[in-house]
């Protein structure tokens, strides 16, 4: 999350909004991100895997001799 997304939840939505209410908006926003982040990690560690899996498959035994 950029410091310019951490400044836009913070800033009041409408007139009467109270900063309790900007706080929680952000939070919300930072433990989206967060867990957007997990998945995209775990995905990315999975396609490695996979791509890892895919290339030791590819060399056959007689070749590696």
């Amino acid at each position: 999350m950029t410091p310019a997304d951490v400044a836009e939840n913070l800033m009041p939505k409408v007139a009467n909004e109270d900063a309790e209410a900007s706080l929680e908006r952000l939070i919300k926003a930072l433990r989206t991100s967060k867990e957007e982040a997990e998945m995209k990690a775990k995905k990315e560690a999975e396609m490695k895997v996979e791509k890892e899996k895919g290339t030791s498959e590819e060399v056959s035994p007689e070749e590696e001799a």
